[in-house]
């Protein structure tokens, strides 16, 4: 069994100072108020410290709480922003795409319509030159009957 702890201080002020105390001395007394006040105090530092735990733990969840909240809110930003940004990228390379495309369209077809000319003259050409041969053999044909 445990012994009093009076009884371990009164073998340690004998050995250590030669003075026999006994129980009803009155400096006991002070001793035993002593570890009351020690008592009571850790008792009252740990319930301050239970709710110092509490609320750093609720500050700690808030804070998780308002973290995610602001992260979330940079994201969905940034996002918003890579949208908008990607989005007037498109609108300006489809642009300058259409531009090229019709560029490209007119230039083939302005050489089609150059193309068409030469033809259209070409066949012009060909239709005279035929109707000078189909004159000169109907010349011929009445040279030759006549």
């Amino acid at each position: 069994m445990d012994e009093d702890p009076t009884d371990d201080l009164l073998k340690e002020i004998a050995s250590k100072h030669g003075v026999a105390l006994d129980r009803a001395d009155p400096i006991l007394m002070v001793q035993t108020m002593h570890a009351r006040l020690l008592a009571e105090s850790r008792s009252a530092q740990q319930a301050m410290l239970e709710d110092y735990r509490t609320t750093l733990n609720a500050l700690l969840d808030r804070w998780g709480v308002e973290t995610k909240a602001k992260a979330e809110r940079i994201v969905i930003a940034s996002l918003t922003a890579s949208t908008e940004t990607m989005k007037a990228e498109m609108a300006t390379h489809t642009t300058d795409v259409a531009r090229a495309i019709r560029t490209e369209v007119t230039a083939v077809l302005e050489q089609s319509e150059t193309r068409m000319r030469r033809a259209t003259a070409l066949g012009y050409v060909n239709l005279l030159a035929a109707v000078v041969i189909f004159s000169a053999a109907v010349v011929i044909y009445w040279i030759i009957r006549v």
